[in-house]
């Protein structure tokens, strides 16, 4: 995301206002020379999450650890600071934020997106689901968002400004569980459903050619293959839009190895199931895969197959000269799925 601008006034009420408006909302952005304050560990509806990153909340949305009345028990996390933390606590369905237990108790029963994932569904398969928000039509909510992700992305500066920004929500299917006995019913009720587990947000006009400016698999929901959906459906949003290109950088570590995941599988597909004999060139495969081409030698790089061929009569270093036999070994070596974009391509709605 683009550093901080100036502070701005609340946004205008919008679509979104009145399903966050029970929990607290960004205000102004905090003025420098504020007190400092440090997010140790947020709930998540009804999960305790360790922060990674320094907290762009503002202070008064902060509670202690050492509150009693809070039904959730620090020690059961994983926090590197069990005696001296602060917390706060998070709407899984809005991203709502407040330091009271209670009061995100007493919100979830009446969230308007509990049902229902805010936006327009552009995605669906196998029990997974993307929706198109958009930072103009829904700022509180994207803000939200934004202010939880900033926990867990050191790389990016927390915006107050979504106006420019889509934002690409994943929603996973909840299945509820199996139950026996007189209240079974009511559990499956609460438990089923939906809920996001991860987002990415592009920016509606980007003069650097990116396509992604942020991207958060949650970390309850990590090491699970989901970042690839996001990352495939990114491209998929690219090549409808003729456009070659790649992420915001400087990447996350996380982000940088879900990425090199995505281009090494794909760049392998598009290498290993060639079918001209004619040699393959770092153009051709940009084109072909929609990866930017600095992209493309970076991962053939990572893979060991690619060099330069002799200098020429000058003494100028010569083109890029791609190996199929290396990306064969490589394959073979890692056993990578070769081709694995991610997203099923039925499953997308972009016309709708």
């Amino acid at each position: 995301m683009p550093p901080p601008t100036r502070p701005r006034p609340k946004p205008k009420p919008s679509k979104s206002t009145a399903t966050i408006s029970t929990l607290a909302t960004p205000k102004l952005k905090p003025a420098k020379g504020s007190a400092s304050h440090e997010v140790t560990s947020v709930v998540l509806g009804s999960q305790l999450i360790p922060a990674w990153c320094p907290s762009s909340y503002p202070l008064k949305a902060i509670a202690s650890d050492h509150d009693t009345h809070s039904p959730f028990s620090l020690s059961a996390s994983t926090s590197p600071h069990p005696t001296s933390s602060e917390r706060i606590y998070v709407c899984e369905h809005c991203f709502s934020y407040t330091p009271e237990a209670s009061e995100l108790l007493l919100h979830k029963p009446f969230c308007h997106l509990s049902g229902k994932p805010l936006g327009k569904l552009v995605y669906a398969h196998n029990g997974f689901s993307i929706y198109e928000v958009d930072g103009e039509e829904h700022p509180l909510f994207c803000q939200c968002l934004s202010l939880f992700a900033k926990l867990f992305l050191d790389t990016k500066s927390i915006s107050y400004d979504v106006e420019p920004f889509l934002f690409y929500t994943l929603v996973e299917d909840v299945l509820p569980p199996a139950t026996d006995g007189a209240g079974g019913k009511a559990q499956q009720q609460q438990e089923g459903g939906k809920r996001i587990v991860g987002f990415f947000s592009k920016e509606k006009m980007s003069w650097d050619g990116n396509i992604l400016a942020c991207i958060l698999i949650f970390p309850p929901y990590q090491r699970r293959g989901l970042g690839k959906i996001l990352i495939s459906f990114s491209y998929v949003l690219a090549r409808g839009e003729g456009k070659i290109g790649g992420p915001e950088k400087p990447l996350s570590d996380l982000g940088q190895k879900g990425y090199r995941s995505y281009w090494t599988s794909v760049l392998a597909a598009a290498i290993l199931n060639r079918k001209s004999k004619k040699p393959i060139t770092i153009t051709d495969l940009s084109k072909e895969t929609w990866v930017h081409q600095e992209d493309v030698v970076a991962t053939l790089k990572g893979m060991g197959a690619i060099g330069r061929s002799a200098p020429d009569a000058a003494g100028e270093p010569g083109g890029w000269v791609i190996s199929r036999s290396k990306v064969r070994e490589f394959v073979a070596a890692t056993g990578i799925k070769v081709g694995s974009g991610g997203i099923a391509m039925e499953g997308a709605m972009l016309d709708q």
